[in-house]
């Protein structure tokens, strides 16, 4: 269906309105027949269930037996919404019978764009808007001419009804028409930017601007209506949009400020300082998420951020620190990335080589083919003194390494086997 706030949608409103007033007019307050209460409720239950084909049965015999206004207002209306081919009939005998009751008229003008005849509903409408101008009459005319494809004609009525009654439906309508119709793309952005401001991003608002500037690759656009929404309807689904668009921007900083705001993905915002290299932020929040969840992972990632900050002044109280949360992980938290890391720091460290060694197997047989843990484990052997084993395994990376830390052990080794092998 369209997203226009169609000329059927409108009049369709005219059904299931009027019926509310049998409590309260004149009209319909003196039964006219015994089972008059009775069949009301019954067409009020049809028509909250969608059956209008019963309901207009029943508000048609409500009629017949009544001669109340009201039961051929609903008759009328629903033959019009089921397409019946007595609604044109139903509706001229309302205007004739009850010319001051509008809802007749309205329906006419609905009819008459049902069967093509434009001009003839073109008039009749402008009679209405010259007999009131409420925001129902201008939005029937408004999509009237946008079915004439009238749209500068289309925008002027919508605008006038808009200017009453600052709704979503009317707003997206004019969106459309100066998008999609006129060309006036910078005018559309402006009435969403302006309702979405005012009146908060309701159903549809936020959802279009996003539509325009995915189109535009807006960013900036994007980071901003997503952010509208966020504060509205707090998703984690649109925090993490609101995240990634930062970091596709390379907007480090505001991901962060924005992560810490909200509290959004605590792990998230680990990651980005980690990334960052700011491992004082990332150990004070991985010791705040363990003493919340006591999760392992935490607890590894602490010790891996605390030899971060202190890598150029490690001390043996340091060092014993880190061991201490290390051996905590990796007896229980069998993960490659500890276990390595671990490894490589008693054997970079000559803290305990064999231990390493054997860290560093384990994380092997889960990531057999990790270059880092090959590695770990050559600078092992080397520490031993096995350059041989070393050698063997660091061969296999070739000429072509990039990581200067593995170059330089590739060196170390070399220069140890050609001592060892020199008499």
């Amino acid at each position: 269906m369209s997203r226009y706030y169609s000329l059927i949608v409108v009049l369709f409103f005219l059904v299931g309105c009027t019926t509310k007033e049998v409590v309260v007019t004149s009209e319909s307050t003196k039964k006219v027949f015994e089972e008059e209460d009775n069949l009301i409720l019954q067409a009020l239950d049809y028509q909250q269930n969608g059956d209008y084909v019963n309901a207009r049965k029943i508000y048609h015999t409500l009629y017949e037996q009544s001669q109340k206004k009201i039961y051929l207002t609903e008759d009328a209306g629903l033959a019009f919404v089921l397409n019946d081919p007595d609604a044109r009939d139903l509706i001229m005998q309302g205007i004739k019978k009850y010319p001051d009751e509008k809802n007749f008229n309205r329906l006419l003008v609905g009819q008459l764009v049902k069967d093509k005849r434009y001009e003839e509903a073109e008039k009749e409408i402008l009679k209405l808007i010259e007999y009131d101008k409420t925001v129902q009459h201008l939005s029937i005319a408004g999509n009237l001419y946008l079915q004439m494809k009238s749209y500068d004609l289309a925008l002027k009525y919508f605008e006038s009804a808009y200017k009453q009654e600052q709704n979503e439906d009317l707003l997206l309508n004019i969106v459309e028409l100066l998008y999609r119709f006129l060309g006036r793309k910078d005018d559309a952005v402006a009435y969403l930017e302006t309702y979405a401001n005012m009146e908060g991003c309701g159903n549809h608002t936020c959802f279009k601007l996003i539509e325009i500037y995915g189109r535009d690759r807006n960013v900036q656009g994007l980071i901003a209506t997503y952010k509208k929404l966020y504060k509205e309807q707090q998703s984690d689904e649109i925090a993490k949009k609101i995240v990634e668009l930062m970091l596709y921007i390379k907007d480090v900083k505001g991901a962060i400020t924005f992560l810490e705001k909200t509290g959004f993905s605590q792990d998230m915002l680990l990651q980005i300082y980690a990334t960052q290299k700011k491992f004082t932020e990332a150990y004070n929040l991985a010791q705040k998420l363990y003493e919340e969840s006591k999760n392992l992972d935490y607890l590894g990632k602490m010790a891996i951020y605390e030899y971060e900050i202190n890598k150029t002044k490690l001390t043996a109280e340091v060092l014993e620190s880190i061991s201490q949360k290390f051996d905590e992980v990796t007896s229980l938290l069998k993960d490659s990335v500890y276990l390595n890391y671990y490894g490589y720091l008693l054997i970079d460290h000559n803290i305990n080589i064999e231990k390493g060694i054997t860290l560093i197997q384990e994380a092997l047989k889960i990531e057999p083919n990790s270059p880092y843990y090959l590695d770990s484990l050559a600078w092992g052997y080397y520490k031993k003194g096995q350059c041989e084993e070393a050698y063997n395994i660091m061969k296999y990376f070739g000429e072509n390494v990039i990581e200067e830390e593995v170059a330089t052990h590739i060196d170390a080794i070399k220069k140890c086997l050609k001592e060892k092998n020199t008499p």
